[in-house]
């Protein structure tokens, strides 16, 4: 069974850009970057300051109304490797916050 793309990372900036339904309960999450400089040193963060984070929103994605999404300690979730997350949250709509000082091209898909 393939594997859908929701999105590719290519820019800094929100993806998708007015964010995504996404239908709740426990999924996993995998990030990987498909530039092949970073096969040998993944490690987006040292490389280029590439952090993507995850936000929420539970008012359909309306101004102001998007939250970080933590981990069980409060931490927010800063991904800055190729990494997979299991994910547990209800119903809302889910975007990806990217910063960067390069052109990441990341993959991101949910099963």
């Amino acid at each position: 069974m393939s594997i859908a793309t929701v999105v590719t990372i290519d820019d800094a900036g929100t993806f998708p850009s007015g964010g995504f339904d996404y239908s709740g309960r426990q999924k996993t999450f995998a990030f990987r970057r498909i530039d092949q400089t970073y096969l040998q040193n993944p490690d987006w963060e040292h490389r280029d300051s590439t952090i993507v984070k995850i936000q929420a929103s539970l008012a359909d994605g309306v101004a102001g109304s998007w939250i970080p999404l933590t981990d069980s300690e409060g931490n927010e979730i800063l991904v800055t490797t190729n990494s997979v997350l299991n994910i547990s949250i209800g119903r809302c709509k889910l975007k990806f916050v990217v910063t960067s000082n390069a052109t990441p091209n990341i993959d991101v898909r949910i099963t």
